[in-house]
């Protein structure tokens, strides 16, 4: 690598014993700090929060019930799910769950942090330790999650998505003289693959764009034909997408070139704020001290940086391209802030000490410096994070409603309709179907049939028993003498004789 570890490998050479100890603890610190920011909204609240949450908890939790990659969905009436586009991730919390006995609830209450904390202690081995490797990974402590375009505080395929990128970063820089880098590019392509296609564009992309650069290397160089290996394996990771999941590569396809078909959802605001404007500044600083450097891999990781953000920006204008790119973009474009910003502020000790280079307090004032502009940017990171809104689909009383139907409902009741935002816990909670699970304003039939049912006093017992849905949960007027109260907001359908 090159950017951030030629600052740091002469220092770390010759680096001292105790110096060593201090970089280890800061560094511990800046992990326990991650940590902490992620598990921020579970402090007062132990359950999952974004319905994406509930999703992974139900597709996990029926992966593990069935032994199959191919389950019926609890959230669509047992619609069997294939292929899952996510499957891989959904086996991740499944046999983590199976090996280490934890429950669902404290898996998604604190697994985000352990996440956040990695991706913190990859930016500091992609940047060589040092100033540079503390720097970046105290500034990817700091990126915010938000319920529109997710985050690391979510346990959600994103938040772990972000933190291949500087994986694969270090494989680029690091590992493409021998054998070794293709091999690695092509098992992190084919996990994205299966666990979040869109990281996996984001990822390959930038990955091509670093193959490129290094194929000017010559033909007679390693890393030329290391590079064409590399490229090889991008091509064959969607070559192999187009045979496993062709109708959504044709949905996504599709998609990113008709406006038209995109989500009918406002521009995102407020993403740079969320993350804090000291290191945007800091980002910005870092973008023109690499391109003042030069180089393959400086020049390489501008254009990546350069380019996911000109997306973000672009995107609300014109929609074209993946949106779901788009909704998600802000968290990789925080990644590279984070790495860039990283070498803005060795440079800004670097220049404060040549400034003061006469006096004795350089260094002193050098350390000043910097510890205000990581303050200044703690505090507000902090305060972004305190200050973000969170919805809860659940309270106490309904997760308990939930379990209650668990433990004593037959098994013969398999499916229920209740408010579609509460249908995601509803199945991962009772262990039942949910007719139909969505968010409002409810953009399918089904969510808008169920919806106006309940409206409705529930009265369509035909209704229901075309659909084979036995249970109904609701704190509205329920006017059909087929549904019998069982318990607290819960109605069971009397079956008719012969039915």
């Amino acid at each position: 690598m090159g950017e951030c570890q030629d600052i740091e490998s002469k220092v770390n050479d010759v680096k001292s014993p105790p110096t060593r100890w201090l970089e280890g603890l800061i560094l511990v610190a800046i992990l326990v700090l991650a940590f902490f920011m992620a598990s921020i909204p579970h402090l007062t609240y132990e359950y999952p929060l974004h319905i994406d949450e509930w999703m992974r908890y139900g597709g996990a939790q029926s992966v593990v019930a069935t032994g199959h990659i191919v389950y019926p969905s609890p959230f669509q009436a047992g619609e069997t799910v294939s292929p899952d586009e996510e499957i891989g991730f959904h086996l991740l919390l499944g046999e983590l769950q199976m090996i280490t006995g934890v429950s669902w609830l404290n898996l998604f209450r604190f697994l985000p942090g352990i996440i956040l904390a990695l991706l913190a202690l990859q930016a500091y081995v992609f940047c060589g330790g040092g100033a540079a490797g503390l720097a970046a990974a105290f500034l990817a402590a700091l990126i915010p999650t938000t319920v529109r375009f997710l985050g690391p505080a979510f346990l959600v395929p994103v938040a772990l998505g972000l933190s291949f990128i500087p994986l694969t970063l270090v494989v680029l820089t690091r590992l493409m003289s021998d054998i070794r880098g293709p091999v690695i590019l092509f098992l992190v392509f084919l996990f994205l693959l299966f666990m979040h296609p869109p990281t996996l564009a984001v990822v390959s992309v930038m990955a091509l764009v670093y193959l490129i650069f290094f194929l000017s290397a010559g033909e007679k160089s390693s890393r030329f034909r290391q590079s064409m290996l590399g490229l090889a394996s991008v091509a064959l990771v969607y070559v192999f997408m187009l045979f496993w999941a062709p109708a959504f590569v044709s949905f996504v396809v599709n998609e990113a070139a008709s406006p038209a078909l995109h989500l009918q959802l406002p521009p995102i605001q407020g993403a740079v704020a969320a993350f804090g404007y000291i290191p945007a500044i800091l980002f910005s600083l870092g973008v023109g001290i690499l391109a003042h450097r030069g180089g393959r891999e400086s020049w390489a990781l501008v254009l990546c940086a350069a380019g996911l953000l000109a997306y973000q920006l672009l995107y609300p204008h014109f929609y074209i391209g993946p949106d779901i790119v788009y909704e998600r973009g802000w968290l990789y474009v925080f990644v590279f802030m984070a790495l860039l910003g990283a070498e803005a502020l060795v440079a800004i000790n670097r220049w404060v000490s040549m400034l003061f280079s006469r006096r004795r307090f350089a260094g002193a004032a050098s350390r000043a410096v910097v510890g205000i502009v990581t303050l200044s940017a703690l505090v507000m990171g902090l305060r972004s994070h305190l200050a973000e809104p969170y919805y809860h689909i659940v309270d106490d009383v309904t997760y308990q409603d939930f379990r209650w139907v668990r433990e004593y409902v037959p098994a013969e009741y398999q499916i229920g309709v209740l408010d579609t935002a509460q249908a995601w816990a509803f199945a991962d909670i009772s262990g039942k179907f949910a007719y139909a699970s969505e968010v409002a304003p409810n953009f399918h039939p089904r969510g808008r049939a169920a919806m106006e049912f309940l409206d409705n006093g529930a009265r369509d017992a035909l209704w229901l028993s075309a659909r084979n849905i036995g249970m109904v949960y609701g704190p509205g007027l329920v006017e059909n003498n087929r549904l019998m109260k069982v318990n607290h907001n819960m109605y069971l359908l009397v079956r008719e004789e012969g039915s």
